[in-house]
């Protein structure tokens, strides 16, 4: 008990021991020089020779494989050799789908075809293509993609050639919502008609996606109505201002959450007894709310009765960002309307006062004066000229005008 244990070392351990016991001595310190003195010790493996056939292919099948692009291996009649998991993701074809057809008839539109043939002669004259432009998924969908393409060369023959292809559709997407979103900018200062601003959104939130049902609904909390200043739908037409309801809109209204609804989702929201249809059935139904603060004060919303067309999650966040630019757009077209309908009263108000009323700057200049002032500075007019046709003083004249003006009012 409590003996100390210890293992036998084997022969291999030992001569190791002695020889790093050795390396110290003799100052040795790098593991070539160990390796080389004792080749028994960590020995390297042997490295590969790159010029094997079947090592060659092996790095070309993770080159292929890793990329981040599309890629598309095509002899030389343009027939595909081999595609990556990248081209099967983009374009929506297996391996099996695609190997042996020819890549043109494959992704490329009808009207791309001028440009496929422009391409295999640049190829082959030795030169290497690149291009933004469009390509066709399986489904008949188009990406927006950058190609860039080169042939393989023997003996100066092209035996071979690669294309890859970068999905641009995210990025299109960006520069689509930024240019959106500063032309709604633009609409809100320049646009004078609320009608002609809500057709100018419209427009370009159908540039974003798919928006032929469009409406604007806006809830006015002092008359509790609900109101919908722009209403395009193919199923149904405008409906006049209403209290508040079980509807959709008006959930969106309740809950101040983007809503991307469904049937399944809408069938969900009827059982909980949130909602309740009014008006056409709809297959999807996207409405976002719109804010000023923390209060949401209207719906946008758009519709698809059409099974190829429906909206998904970057469909709601394309509207959502819209609604955050509307929103703001429409406060500002309120605040002004507001100030109009303010200004108008105070010119009523001013230019039926009985009193002398003026606005002036800071240099006393008049900007404007109203009726009443206008009779004031007649009649100290006819008082100077009074006094210039007659010996009387301007006191004694005023004094007159006031007699007489008091008498008229007691009659």
């Amino acid at each position: 008990m409590g003996d100390k244990i210890t293992h036998r070392r084997g022969s291999k351990d030992l001569a190791g021991a002695e020889f790093l016991r050795a390396a110290r001595r003799e100052g040795l310190g790098t593991t070539a020089s160990a390796a080389s003195m004792h080749p028994a010790i960590h020995s390297p493996s042997t490295a590969p020779n790159l010029d094997d056939p079947s090592v060659q292919k092996a790095y070309l099948e993770q080159l292929v494989e890793c990329a981040p692009e599309a890629v598309s291996i095509l002899d030389d009649r343009d027939r595909i050799v081999r595609i990556n998991s990248e081209f099967t993701r983009m374009f929506g074809f297996t391996p099996e789908e695609a190997v042996g057809k020819q890549l043109s008839s494959l992704i490329v539109p009808i009207d791309r075809t001028a440009e496929t043939k422009w391409i295999a002669s640049r190829i082959q004259g030795g030169e290497k293509v690149q291009l933004a432009t469009r390509r066709k998924r399986k489904d008949g969908t188009l990406v927006d993609v950058h190609i860039s393409s080169t042939g393989v060369m023997v003996e100066g023959k092209q035996v071979a050639a690669f294309a890859l292809y970068r999905d641009l559709s995210e990025q299109k997407r960006a520069e689509a919502l930024s240019s959106a979103l500063y032309r709604i900018a633009e609409k809100t200062s320049s646009a004078e008609d609320l009608q002609n601003f809500y057709c100018a959104i419209h427009r370009i939130v159908g540039e974003l996606m798919y928006a032929q049902n469009l409406y604007i609904a806006l809830y006015d909390s002092n008359s509790q109505l609900l109101t919908f200043p722009y209403f395009v739908d193919e199923e149904d037409s405008s409906p006049p201002p209403k209290k508040l309801g079980r509807g959709l809109t008006e959930y969106v209204l309740r809950t101040g959450e983007p809503l991307l609804c469904t049937p399944e989702v809408f069938d969900t929201l009827v059982k909980r007894g949130e909602v309740e249809l009014i008006g056409a059935a709809s297959l999807d139904w996207l409405g976002v709310p719109l804010r000023a603060g923390n209060n949401t004060f209207g719906v946008l919303v758009v519709q698809s009765y059409t099974p190829e067309l429906r909206f998904g999650e970057k469909d709601k966040d394309i509207l959502t960002f819209v609604s955050q630019q509307l929103a703001s757009a429409i406060e500002h077209k309120r605040h002004e309307a507001a100030l109009r309908r303010s200004e108008t009263r105070y010119r009523s108000l001013v230019q039926s006062a009985v009193y002398g009323i003026y606005r002036s700057n800071l240099e006393g200049k008049f900007l404007d004066v109203n009726p009443a002032l206008i009779a004031i500075i007649l009649g100290v007019d006819r008082i100077l000229d009074m006094c210039r046709t007659t010996s009387t003083s301007p006191a004694t004249s005023l004094l007159r005008l006031m007699w007489r003006a008091q008498k008229a009012t007691n009659y």
